[in-house]
């Protein structure tokens, strides 16, 4: 189930209205004050639109990563490449660092 508080961060995200979004997936003014008062949730048809539509990260959506106030969209997706590069990169810091610190040791212990 989308907790209601995530459907008005992408209201509040992309300036709409609970109406317009509600217009945008053909569902009744009543429907839609249903879901948002967390009484019925939203079609699979709407919860694809949203997706589809807005970019929206399923994980986000349904409630399995990030803040519920701020949402997530699929763009914002780091690619597996990219983080195996950075994490590279830290890991030769790491050893930099490492390094210098035994090289301060033994100057260290030479006075």
């Amino acid at each position: 189930m989308i907790e209601n508080t995530r459907i008005l961060a992408i209201l509040k995200a992309h300036h709409l209205s609970q109406t317009s979004l509600g217009k945008m997936f053909q569902l009744s003014h009543s429907k839609m004050s249903k879901v948002m008062a967390g009484e019925q949730t939203l079609p699979a048809e709407a919860v694809g639109k949203l997706i589809k539509e807005f970019g929206i990260h399923p994980h986000w959506l349904f409630g399995y990563e990030g803040n519920s106030d701020e949402v997530m969209y699929m763009k914002d997706l780091v690619p597996k490449s990219e983080v195996e590069k950075r994490d590279k990169v830290i890991q030769e810091l790491k050893n930099e660092l490492g390094e210098v610190y035994k090289q301060l040791a033994e100057e260290r212990r030479s006075k």
